[in-house]
Parts: C-alpha cells; structure tokens; sequence
C-alpha cells in the first residue's frame, strides 16, 4: 500500500492476526470504512484484494456487523459488486439498506433475489428508487398484494402499459390497490377513468379532477388502450327498441329535449329516458344503461353536465333516476348535496372529455356490463 495508508496497513495486519469473532467483524469495518473513504488513497490492486477479504470474510462475523457493513456499503458506487450482491441475498436485516439504495445491483441481481429470497426482501426492493420496468414486472407477477401495494406507493417505479392494465383491472376485486393507482403520476388517463366504475365516491371525485387529457391527444390515447381485456368477444348487434326508435323520431324533429327526459321519468318511462340520454350525449345505449343505474349516481351527473343539463332540470331528474334504481329517491340529504357538488364543481368541458372516454370505451363496458349480469 502507499506511504500514506501505512498506519492503517499496520493496524489491518493486527486485525488479520486476531482470529477472533471480534477481531474478524474490527477487520472487515476498517475495510469497510476504506471504500466508504472514497478519497482514492486505493489503487485498483488494493481495491480488488479488499474486495476478496471482505467477500471471504463476511459470513464469519455476527448479524450487526454485516448489518453495519451493509448500511455503510449502500450507497457507495464503487463498494465491491461480489459483495454487495452477497449481503442483498443475505437476511432482511441485512440485506434491506442494499436493496433499497445500492446502485451496484442490476436488473438481474434484483430479479434472482425477487425469485428466490422472502417477501421481506420483495418488500424492501419494491420501494426501491428507479426501478425498472422489468423488475416491477417480476414483482407483479410475484402476486403478494403487500409487495403490489408498496410498489404502487413508490412513484419512483417504472410500470409498463402493460402491468398497469393489469394492476387496473385487479383492483376491481383487490380494493387496497385502488387508491395508490389512481393516486400514481403515470396512470394513463384512460386507465384512470377506466377505474371509475367500480371504485368508491371519493376516488371518482379525485378522477374526475385529476385525470384530464389534451382534446388533441385523446383520440390517441384511447386508441392505445386494449378494448376488451375481459377476454369476452364484443355483443351482437341488438334491434332497435320501440323506446330507441321514439327518441330518434323526435330528434329528427328537433323535439328531443331535457325535458322530454324529466317527462319520460315523471311517468315511469325509464327506457324512453335512457335511449334519451343516449342520443343527446352520443352513448352506447348499453353504456346509457350503465350510466342511469350506476350505484353511486355519479356517473349520470357526468353525463347530465355534459350536455349542458340546466341544475333545475338534474335535481328532480337525479331524484326520480334514484327512485328506479334502488326505490330511495335518494331521500339521504348527503347523497343529494354530493351530486350536487359534483355537478357545480365539474366544468362542462371536463364533463365532456370524461364522455368521450365513456363513448369510445364502449366495448369494455359492455364486458363489465356482461360479466356483472352473469354474476348477478
């Protein structure tokens, strides 16, 4: 070694001699601390000779030495790879400061731990800053909802289009990963309102205020989107109800109206008012039917907006909507006060490019729509 280290070539020599446990663990931390020094008092030889003694080594000292040495190592560019790849495959305790800050582990290294070693060590890297798309993928397809949770709270992981589709339609049964999803930066919008269907009140007010898109860029987007990830093939074509064929008739003659719709329910004609709201706001009519018995009533107050629905018009339409659905009329003050806030709050423009969501997704919500019939 160099002139300079000579005092602390001295003291390793000593260490060396004492073949102790004790000794051994005083050993490896003045190693230890020489790369974490980082002042190039070490020459490449001197490095790589460390290197080895501390590879051979670290297995005959106590857990808080290695736990000590890991700590110190993590965030050490230049610490020893065979080392580090050593102390992330060894116990959590250990190994978590490797696997969370370490930039010497690459992809593979993290995919054979993610493969073979325990949750803990999942857990720890899918907090991980800068993880790739590969290495979230093993995670997912790992299947523990702990480690899919964390890593949906890691905004610093990369997801594919692909696990995030994946991910989206898991949280129709898994609620816990409902809330970091829609809560992540890089959630496709189209993926984010995807999620509106099945996801709590709160949540639909957060997409509907955070998930905008470029008018420009939508028709883009949407195209990107996989149509039927149900796996179901698309519904025959039906014919035309006796109700679809009024409203046509009276929009031909620019008599169809809001208050044709607030008439139809008036006098009990919910199929009349759905194929109404079809035609005025350009829907599917399974996506219409969709929207009128959607649970929460948001939805219809989406697409009332969107039309240009005057406020006098939706609450007593609103009302009548939640008397067929589920015989209320919605007498719970609470429910009335957040439809309403919703539809004062939400700017038709934004009312419209969530329709325009809802229009060009048709297929998938018809294959939600079939999937819930069949399991009712």
């Amino acid at each position: 070694m160099t002139e300079k280290t000579e005092d602390l070539e001295t003291r390793l020599l000593r260490r060396a001699l004492d073949k102790s446990q004790q000794g051994r663990g005083a050993l490896l931390e003045d190693i230890a601390e020489l790369f974490v020094g980082g002042d190039g008092r070490l020459s490449d030889q001197e490095r790589s000779l460390l290197s080895d003694i501390l590879t051979k080594l670290i297995h005959e000292v106590e857990m808080d030495v290695r736990r000590d040495i890991a700590a110190r190592l993590s965030d050490i560019e230049a610490a020893p790879r065979e080392l580090i790849v050593m102390l992330a495959n060894d116990d959590v305790e250990v190994a978590g400061p490797i696997l969370l800050k370490s930039g010497v582990l690459r992809d593979a290294d993290l995919m054979e731990i993610i493969k073979h070693r325990s949750t803990e060590h999942r857990l720890k890297i899918a907090g991980r800053n800068g993880l790739s798309e590969e290495v979230a993928d093993a995670l997912i397809e790992n299947g523990e909802e702990d480690v899919i949770e964390a890593l949906l709270n890691n905004d610093d992981a990369v997801l594919s289009r692909h696990a995030s589709e994946y991910l989206v339609e898991e949280s129709r049964r898994i609620d816990r990963f409902q809330e970091p999803l829609l809560r992540r930066p890089d959630l496709p919008p189209d993926l984010g309102h995807r999620m509106f269907w099945w996801v709590s009140a709160a949540l639909r007010q957060h997409i509907l205020e955070a998930y905008a898109i470029d008018e420009s860029a939508l028709d883009e987007v949407i195209q990107e989107s996989s149509r039927s990830p149900v796996g179901l093939p698309p519904a025959p074509k039906t014919r035309a109800s006796q109700a679809e064929k009024l409203v046509s008739d009276l929009a031909d003659r620019g008599e169809l109206s809001e208050q044709f719709l607030l008439r139809s329910l008036r006098q009990h004609y919910a199929s009349a008012f759905t194929a109404g709201l079809a035609r005025m706001a350009d829907l599917d009519p399974k996506m219409a039917q969709r929207i009128v018995f959607d649970p929460g009533g948001e939805a219809l107050t989406v697409a009332c907006k969107a039309i240009g629905m005057d406020r006098a018009v939706f609450a007593p339409i609103f009302l009548l909507v939640r008397k067929i659905v589920d015989g209320s009329g919605a007498k719970d003050a609470t429910v009335v006060e957040h439809v309403l806030r919703i539809y004062d709050r939400l700017a038709q423009d934004r009312a419209r490019h969530v329709l325009k969501f809802w229009q060009r997704d048709a297929d998938y919500i018809e294959a939600i729509y079939r999937i819930s019939s069949a399991v009712a």
